[in-house]
């Protein structure tokens, strides 16, 4: 193996699992985020040369992963494939009982009911305790917005959390 496939090797494995669990907070669909988690790895392999030589490569690993979540989503609606969470078969965790399985997936499905850049940003920071410079970096936009975005989140959040207690 030539050093450049050892450090991708590193940096896959150390990468592809966070990856998938901040696409997990944008995504009901195991398939698309399956999708969306391959093709950003195939993308920072592609342009490893780049990608391992940037001062915060994992900025460029959550930006590509958005931009590939979107790209699958795109392609299953325009096959027909609904990526809605409530229309998929056997949703993971409504079975068991388990209270606190259950309570992380009604925050997980609120958090998919937010416009993407709320729910992209409250993702970055629940899921990775990320500061919101490298939010801002990550979503492309200002620290300004991000604050705008977390506050706009965080407010619908308690919004349809409030409601999914009141209904329980």
């Amino acid at each position: 193996m030539a050093p450049t496939s050892v450090e991708f090797a590193r940096f896959f494995t150390q990468w592809d699992p966070h990856v998938r669990r901040y696409l997990i907070w944008l995504e009901g669909d195991s398939g698309v985020l399956d999708d969306a988690a391959q093709e950003t790895m195939i993308a920072a392999h592609q342009y490893w040369d780049r990608v391992s030589s940037l001062e915060n490569p994992k900025a460029w690993l959550f930006k590509v992963a958005q931009q590939r979540l979107s790209k699958a989503r795109t392609a299953r609606l325009r096959h027909g494939i609904s990526t809605d969470p409530h229309e998929l078969p056997g949703r993971v965790g409504h079975r068991d009982g388990l209270a606190q399985r259950e309570e992380r997936l009604t925050i997980l499905d609120a958090v998919r009911k937010l416009p993407q850049q709320q729910a992209t940003a409250i993702a970055l920071q629940l899921q990775f305790d990320h500061p919101l410079s490298e939010i801002a970096e990550i979503m492309g936009i200002s620290t300004g917005s991000v604050k705008t975005h977390l506050h706009h989140a965080r407010a619908t959040l308690e919004t349809l959390l409030t409601d999914v207690d009141g209904a329980a």
